[in-house]
Order: structure tokens, then C-alpha cells, then sequence
């Protein structure tokens, strides 16, 4: 009798360590889940899964100015991205300006400036923004080892000195950073500013396929440590966190376009005056369902 007594409480005792056993696993894996999710940092969106990230590209040679302004509009719900070109000749329609273009508020106020005015030129806020210096630029392509790309034609350029600073030959190569940054920043007289943006566009297009070639967790590191800007407030962590994500996107996911308008002349000085209609319209599709 007292033989049956013990070995129901050993019995007891084993249903109760399997069973502590299983929540200790429980919390475990729990804890390691919460441990990953902070270690890839998830960006706060707020209510809205649609956030706005405006990039400028910064040119100190030529006065300081935006030499390249792109608005990313993120749509976590969907899984869409839309990088829309403001093309830096876009005119603003400020009082006591007539004739301004954009390109020209970085040079006045920095950052926050271009930044205010992207926000009234397409009504909305923006919460986070980097700008990246040529040297930035440089660096990031020089660190994923190239981009390999088609230039479509010959490239050469004599900066305000006369010295050649972009000489690049047409057909399939593996750009560095120098050539990579003369690639996009070359402008043809015949084809001005919109051929440019698009240019910039297809090397924006390869650098995020080249990234989708990668585990998203390598991804995830490389931008952790390697995320840096003349001037920003987007973190690393939070730069990091992006990149994993958007490592799971599908390629189609991806949408890139100029914002809407035309070129016209105006005081001799070639400018993109906008279509406020179907800026708005593009602005509205990057919402998706949430403009239903």
C-alpha cells in the first residue's frame, strides 16, 4: 500500500515537472520571439500603415543645392512601395517667390526646408527624412562591392575647371562608387533633367534587386552598421528594420514614377510646372485601400 502511495507521487511529481518543463519552453521560445522582434526592430507607423520617407540628394558643388529629391511611400498593409521623382527644376508657387524651384530651398534652409516644401506641394506630412551626400552615396555602392548595370550611351562631363569628372563608357560594367555617382548625376543637354531622373530611377530599380539576392537578414546587418547620412532621423535600427522587411517584398511590389507635369520655359530657365490633378491622383494610389 504504501509501494502504490510512493509511486503516485513520483507520478505526480513527473506530470508536474513535464508540465513546468512545458512552460518554461513556452516562455522560452515566447522570450526569443520578443528577443528577434526587437532585435529587427519593427518601424512604428503609428495608426497608419502608410508612412512617407523623403530622400534629398545633396550637391555642395553647386551651391548647396537638392539635386535629387525622391518621396518613398511605404504601404506596410499592402506591401507596396512607390518612389515618386520630384524632379529638382520643379516649380513652386510661392508669393514672394514667382519663379522658385525647389532644388533652391535646400540651399536656404536645409533639410527641413525642402522638406516643408514637398509637404505643401503634395499635402501631407512627411515624419522621416535623410539627406545623402555624394560621398554617402559613393561609400554605399563601394561597400555592396558595385552595381552591375547596361550604360546606355557614353558619358563625359568637364566640371566648372575644365578637368573631366564623369567619363563613363556605354555597355555592361560593374560601377563603382565614382562612376555610379557620375551615372546618375549626369545630365545630356538634348534631354535635360526628366532623362536623368530616369536613369536614376533603373540604378534605384538594380540596387534593390541586388539587395533582394541577399538574405534579408544579411540585409538587416549591412544597413545597421553601414546606415549613414549627412543629415537624418531615421536610426539605424530603424534603416536595419526596413531593409529586412522589404527583403520579402516581390519584385512587382516596387513602383516608381515622376511626379506629374510638364517642362516649360520660363525666363529662359527650363522647369517642371506640375499637374496638380494627377499629382494628387498619384498620391492616392500609393494609399491604396486606405483612399477607398
Amino acid at each position: 500500500m504504501k509501494k502504490n502511495r510512493h509511486g503516485k507521487i513520483r507520478v505526480k511529481k513527473l506530470i508536474v515537472f513535464i508540465l513546468m518543463a512545458l512552460a518554461a519552453a513556452v516562455i522560452l521560445i515566447f522570450g526569443i520571439g520578443k528577443g528577434v522582434s526587437y532585435l529587427l526592430g519593427k518601424v512604428d507607423t503609428g495608426n497608419s500603415p502608410v508612412s512617407y520617407y523623403l530622400f534629398i540628394g545633396a550637391d555642395k558643388e553647386a551651391g548647396n543645392e537638392a539635386d535629387a529629391i525622391i518621396l518613398t511611400v511605404w504601404n506596410s498593409r499592402d506591401k507596396g512601395v512607390n518612389f515618386i521623382s520630384i524632379p529638382p527644376n520643379t516649380k513652386l508657387a510661392r508669393q514672394e517667390k514667382k519663379n522658385q524651384l525647389i532644388r533652391t530651398t535646400f540651399s536656404e534652409g536645409g533639410a527641413e526646408e525642402t522638406k516643408s516644401a514637398v509637404e505643401n506641394l503634395l499635402h501631407l506630412r512627411i515624419e522621416k527624412y535623410a539627406v545623402v551626400d555624394y560621398s554617402n552615396f559613393q561609400n554605399y555602392v563601394d561597400k555592396i562591392g558595385g552595381v552591375d548595370l547596361y550604360v546606355e550611351k557614353g558619358m563625359d562631363h568637364q566640371n566648372r575647371e575644365g578637368e573631366t569628372d564623369i567619363q563613363i563608357r556605354q555597355g555592361y560594367q560593374d560601377l563603382d562608387g565614382e562612376n555610379a555617382l557620375g551615372y546618375v548625376r549626369y545630365i545630356d543637354k538634348k534631354n535635360g533633367e526628366i532623362e536623368r531622373i530616369q536613369r536614376q530611377e533603373r540604378f534605384l530599380k538594380t540596387m534593390i534587386y541586388t539587395m533582394q539576392n541577399h538574405w534579408a537578414l544579411y540585409n538587416w546587418f549591412f544597413f545597421h552598421h553601414s546606415w549613414t547620412a549627412e543629415e537624418t532621423n531615421i536610426t539605424n535600427g530603424e534603416a536595419a528594420s526596413l531593409a529586412y522587411t522589404l527583403s520579402s517584398y516581390p519584385e512587382d511590389s516596387f513602383k516608381f514614377s515622376i511626379l506629374p507635369g510638364e517642362t516649360q520655359t520660363i525666363g529662359k530657365v527650363d522647369t517642371w510646372v506640375i499637374n496638380p490633378v494627377e499629382v494628387q491622383k498619384t498620391i492616392a494610389q500609393t494609399i491604396g485601400a486606405d483612399n477607398q
